[in-house]
């Protein structure tokens, strides 16, 4: 049973709550808590799912509260429910909390809010990397960029020049939002040098992503050794989404599906990073393996943690409220078959892209193609297999280009 503890310091709220959940979701385990030290208490004694706290309350407060949670239950789900608006405040949620949930919430997002947290346990059932991605306090909670932007978005009406003012108070997001619209879709002649029309041609998710992936990365402090190499995973990232949107358009795939495949190349090596920053010896291991017995990264990384990259990634992406889609797509980018579908879809070219991309460097590099991983009954299944020949020409071409900007 799925243990859910509310804290609030109003009566009120704690009783309509207890009211409405205990019929919608009877298979739940409700706990209220009206201060954050009653809170403490019972987490300490029944080990909480998920904990929803008021932002605002008496003595400790939410921010807190969750901060003394990740600390001592790094496992459990950590979300603000709260009115309280002011800047600071909210800003002190970031780095405790997983997800910020604005009063009044109806009932509906709540509870799915909720689901998405417990469905998040089948992705990772090993406790031990669930309390290892609960737990890391740089990785715990999206970075402050990439949380100032999801917070101006709250308004639908928001302008492009809000989000140019967030993005160029970020150097290195800038940097890498003009490396992308000047060197990934070459289609494009002229040079951008305008942070407010690159914002304009990437995207709103693409932008997330990359702040999101660009923060990840400045928050390692750790061997110089390791920081180059989960360098070189955020470019091939870029590399990846940039490939995968590419094949996207030949396909002549949804809309809504072109626009989000950027970001998606960007997050489906989140769980790499968590890996190489904090389980780097264990890493070097597992990178020894896939280079001498030509085993999958994702199969070396099973067998060495209980779980891989994939499943890792989409459960922290999970926790910060991401779109089950995209949080689904990155758990299976490696195992599409797993997943039943009869069409092309986002999995179907972003498990294809990551395929290609590494296929085409390794034969630039070395002179030869090697044997191809990508399961063709699969494609079969899908009635794509006579598009791969196209599709590696585009490859090609994005490998080439990158190439050239590595000079």
């Amino acid at each position: 049973m799925s243990i859910i503890l509310f804290v609030d310091d109003e009566t009120n709220i704690l009783e309509g709550l207890r009211r409405r959940l205990h019929s919608i979701r009877p298979d739940w385990k409700l706990t209220f808590a009206q201060n954050a030290e009653s809170a403490i208490a019972q987490a300490d004694e029944m080990e909480p799912d998920v904990v929803i706290s008021d932002m605002r309350m008496p003595g400790t407060d939410g921010a807190e509260l969750l901060t003394v949670m990740q600390k001592k239950h790094p496992h459990t789900a950590r979300i603000i429910l709260s009115g309280f608006s002011e800047q600071e405040a909210i800003l002190r949620t970031v780095g405790p909390a997983h997800q910020y949930l604005a009063k009044p919430c109806d009932d509906r997002l709540l509870l799915e809010t909720i689901d998405n947290a417990l469905d998040l346990r089948n992705l990772l059932t090993n406790p031990d990397l669930r309390a290892l991605v609960g737990g890391i306090d740089t990785l715990a909670s999206p970075p402050t960029t990439y949380s100032n932007l999801v917070r101006a978005l709250e308004d639908p009406l928001v302008s492009n020049d809000t989000l140019t003012s967030i993005v160029s108070s970020d150097i290195a997001l800038t940097a890498e939002v003009l490396k992308l619209t000047n060197s990934a879709y070459f289609a494009i002649r002229q040079n951008i040098t305008s942070v407010s029309q690159a914002i304009r041609m990437i995207g709103i998710d693409t932008l997330k992503a990359l702040a999101l992936f660009t923060g990840l990365f400045r928050s390692y402090d750790g061997p110089k050794s390791d920081a180059t190499r989960m360098m070189q995973l955020c470019q091939r990232s870029q590399q990846l989404g940039v490939l995968a949107t590419l094949i996207a358009e030949q396909e002549k795939l949804d809309r809504e599906i072109i626009s989000v495949m950027a970001a998606i190349g960007m997050l489906s090596h989140t769980g790499s990073l968590i890996l190489y920053a904090f389980r780097a010896r264990e890493m070097t291991e597992v990178i020894k393996r896939v280079e001498t017995e030509d085993i999958p990264i994702y199969v070396a990384e099973y067998e060495q943690f209980g779980a891989a990259h994939p499943e890792i990634g989409a459960y922290l992406l999970g926790l910060w409220g991401f779109p089950s889609a995209m949080v689904q797509t990155v758990a299976y980018h490696h195992r599409p078959q797993d997943t039943p579908h009869r069409e092309m879809n986002a999995l179907t070219t972003i498990y294809v892209a990551q395929h290609l991309a590494r296929e085409v460097a390794v034969e630039l590099r070395t002179g030869k193609a090697p044997e191809s991983r990508i399961d063709l009954e699969y494609l079969d299944r899908l009635g794509k297999t006579d598009r791969l020949p196209a599709w590696r020409e585009t490859a090609l071409k994005v490998e080439q280009k990158y190439c050239e900007l590595a000079k």
